[in-house]
């Protein structure tokens, strides 16, 4: 019989049952919004449970109140009407449950108030966190309110100063109050989910309309109310429809009004879209100008070294000894032979024309050298020139591109940058035909992710660095072509904004390029993408084209 293996020493503990229900109900809460909720829940569903327990000993009339207002009040609530120039609605919903309220009381108002909120809930959101919390919010802040409307109600009755004036104005007061408490009790989960305290002067900037909206609705059922003391339910039942065919024109109305609007915004998203990607292409066309601009003056430096090194050595240059040597034959040539002969400088003269002979030849030698690494430097800067001008008027057009050949154009553009210094460039090419390609579109990119990540080696001089570029087929439609260091890296929160217009982690970076580079990628149907194990483990970038072949 075999032992049984012990379970690893560094294996998680199993959930229990409460945390597998946090992590399936909400798994972005903290511990402070899980608690609010919590709470706000079970105190919701207590409210709710007191209030059907006292409604339970009323008369089958109120029962019938309640159920009338909250049918009307969940109807009226999938018919929400926008308010203008903000993301806040209001529905007919709270002219029944008001009227509820001044008719039944404040636990007939929450009762009606959860079912609206719930409907409210299951059209706006999809998470079981708002479907739950949403009615229990409702029911809080609809009690919480009535009981003290219901409360001022009665002391104004007992000291008789009970009068319609001041129920319409309690009633816009207790309007305005749960409102104000409701708004606050669903805000409160965002709120403590991201650790931010409550900015007055936001929250009246975004909820200042819907404030004013309930408390119109709650002058509707004031008047409703009013009718109702004096001619009974007829007035009500013949204001339910006139209500419903008004908010339900201002529904369609101000929906037409947002189909309109949003139209509006995507052609100007458009104009702008356009607009940028034209300014994309041209920081990215500078960027390519700026290297070009750059290797040809790290070149223009060592053609400068050679040119001073020609002129110092024709300066110094001992050809001058030379003359001196047959000036001195000149004048003795009448007796050249006794000079050379017995005459003391005479007889040094053809050791001195051997020397000079050697010590011009090593002249030449050198100049020569100089001459040979001068022409070499010029001839870089043409190529490079060339490189550029190839490209520099391109349009888009798509013509037939050796990949690895426009990856060495790249390397060329970028190749002042990278020479003397301590990177090993790796090349993993595979086999690939000729493809159909925007080649200026193409070198854009290649030429950017090129350069940042020089940029970002760079920053870790230290290390011995890797520059990798690869080229394979990653399936029958996709070319990738992949450019990976071993520079800085990565933080985890920048890679999902590495590619937005105007970010970047340079002290002089301008944000463009990775940018224009996604938009390039993107008009070609392919995309660009990073990825990165962190700061400090390098980065890499992958390229997706579509795999055409150039036909045959």
């Amino acid at each position: 019989m075999q032992p049984a293996l012990a379970a690893p020493l560094d294996a998680p503990p199993p959930l229990s049952p409460w945390q597998r229900l946090h992590q399936r109900l909400m798994p972005d809460y903290n511990r402070k919004a899980t608690a609010y909720w919590w709470s706000v829940v079970l105190l919701g569903a207590a409210v709710l449970a007191f209030s059907v327990h006292q409604l339970a000993a009323m008369a089958m009339a109120t029962w019938l109140q309640v159920i009338v207002a909250s049918v009307l009040a969940m109807v009226a609530g999938l018919v929400p009407v926008r308010i203008p120039r903000t993301n806040n609605s209001f529905t007919a919903g709270e002219i029944f449950i008001f009227l509820l309220l001044l008719l039944s009381g404040p636990e007939a108002a929450a009762v009606a108030s959860a079912c609206e909120a719930l409907v409210g809930s299951w059209r706006t959101s999809k998470r079981w966190t708002s479907r739950i919390a949403s009615p229990a919010m409702a029911a809080l802040a609809m009690f919480s309110a009535g009981s003290l409307l219901q409360a001022a109600l009665q002391t104004l009755q007992r000291h008789g100063l009970a009068h319609d004036g001041l129920l319409l104005l309690g009633a816009i007061l207790f309007a305005l109050g749960y409102f104000l408490l409701n708004t606050l009790l669903v805000t409160m989960v965002p709120r403590l989910k991201r650790n931010e305290p409550l900015n007055l002067r936001v929250f009246v900037d975004s909820f200042g309309w819907l404030g004013i909206a309930y408390a119109g609705n709650a002058s509707v059922a004031s008047f409703l109310y009013f009718s109702f003391r004096q001619s009974g339910i007829v007035v009500v039942v013949a204001a339910v429809p006139i209500i419903v065919i008004l908010l339900t024109t201002g529904h369609w109305f101000f929906r037409r009004e947002e189909a309109e609007e949003a139209v509006r915004k995507a052609r100007e998203q458009q104009a702008a879209q356009r607009q940028l990607l034209e300014n994309a292409r041209h920081a990215g066309m500078a960027e390519i100008a700026t290297n070009v601009l750059h290797n040809v003056g790290n070149v223009l430096n060592s053609v400068n070294v050679s040119t001073e090194l020609i002129a110092t050595r024709v300066r110094e240059s001992e050809a001058a000894g030379l003359a001196r040597a047959v000036q001195l034959i000149e004048q003795n040539n009448d007796r050249l032979g006794e000079y050379l002969t017995n005459d003391a400088r005479g007889r040094m003269l053809p050791l001195y024309l051997k020397q000079l002979a050697q010590a011009l030849e090593e002249e030449r030698a050198a100049i020569a050298a100089e001459l040979e690494a001068l022409t070499k430097n010029v001839r870089h800067i043409k190529q490079i020139v060339t490189t550029q001008q190839a490209y520099a008027g391109a349009s888009s057009l798509v013509e037939p591109v050796q990949i690895v050949e426009l990856i060495e154009d790249a390397l060329r553009i970028d190749n002042g940058a990278l020479a003397g210094r301590d990177v090993a460039l790796v090349r993993e090419f595979e086999a690939v035909p000729s493809l159909l390609l925007d080649k200026h579109r193409v070198l854009l990119i290649l030429v950017n992710l090129i350069a940042n990540a020089r940029h970002a080696m760079q920053r870790l001089p230290e290390a011995a660095h890797r520059l990798t570029l690869r080229v394979q087929v990653a399936d029958e439609r996709t070319l990738q072509v992949i450019v990976a260091d071993t520079g800085e890296g990565i933080a985890a929160e920048h890679l999902t904004k590495i590619f937005a217009h105007g970010f970047t982690t340079k002290k002089d970076g301008h944000g463009f390029g990775l940018h224009s580079c996604v938009l390039a990628a993107r008009e070609m149907g392919g995309k660009l993408c990073a990825d990165s194990a962190g700061p400090g483990h390098g980065a890499t970038f992958t390229l997706e084209l579509p795999l055409e072949l150039q036909p045959s």
